[in-house]
């Protein structure tokens, strides 16, 4: 299975994906522009750019007085599966549940075959129980998973993609690939 750790430490904030579409689309973008776009907070885009920038994904650009987030290298390597990402979340109307930090990274670890909580748990390194706990809820409230109980004992809990999840993941999976490429050494 593929590490899924370039994708955590690229993308593990709630505007990370969002912003990196915006500005592969759009091209470089003054913070207040993306925070007017977003409707995110000040202090929350900040740190959503601070991380992007220290991940290598974004670089700031000083143009005369004003200056504009623009993507680096590893940002233009991952930008058109953040547009897909973008529009699959919209189109299947589960952007709340997106722009959560560990949803879409669960889908993936389940979607390449971790079905038991301690595998998942294994594949999301600095995932917490009760985050993943959380996360699994959420999929499966979002019909994103299938959870089924396996009367054994002491009983044990496999999650599947439902055909929701499934139509979701291949895009998810090229996003975290795309990371993953973008940034070997995660």
């Amino acid at each position: 299975m593929t590490s899924l750790a370039a994708a955590i430490q690229m993308f593990h904030h709630r505007w990370s994906v969002p912003t990196v579409a915006r500005l592969y689309r759009q091209g470089p973008q003054r913070t207040a522009d993306l925070q007017r776009a977003f409707g995110a907070a000040r202090d929350t885009l900040g740190d959503t750019l601070r991380r992007l920038e220290n991940a290598g994904v974004i670089t700031r650009v000083r143009a005369g007085n004003t200056t504009r987030c623009d993507l680096a290298p590893a940002g233009r390597a991952v930008g058109s599966a953040c547009v897909d990402a973008v529009e699959t979340v919209r189109t299947m109307d589960i952007v709340p549940l997106a722009l959560k930090k560990w949803p879409m990274l669960v889908l993936v670890a389940v979607g390449r075959g971790a079905s038991r909580y301690s595998h998942i748990e294994a594949e999301l390194p600095g995932i917490t129980p009760r985050a993943l706990a959380l996360a699994l809820k959420d999929l499966q409230a979002a019909g994103l998973i299938d959870r089924t109980v396996e009367h054994t004992y002491p009983p044990t809990s496999i999650y599947r993609l439902s055909e929701k999840g499934n139509q979701l993941f291949p895009v998810m999976d090229r996003l975290c690939r795309a990371a993953a490429d973008a940034m070997p050494d995660a």
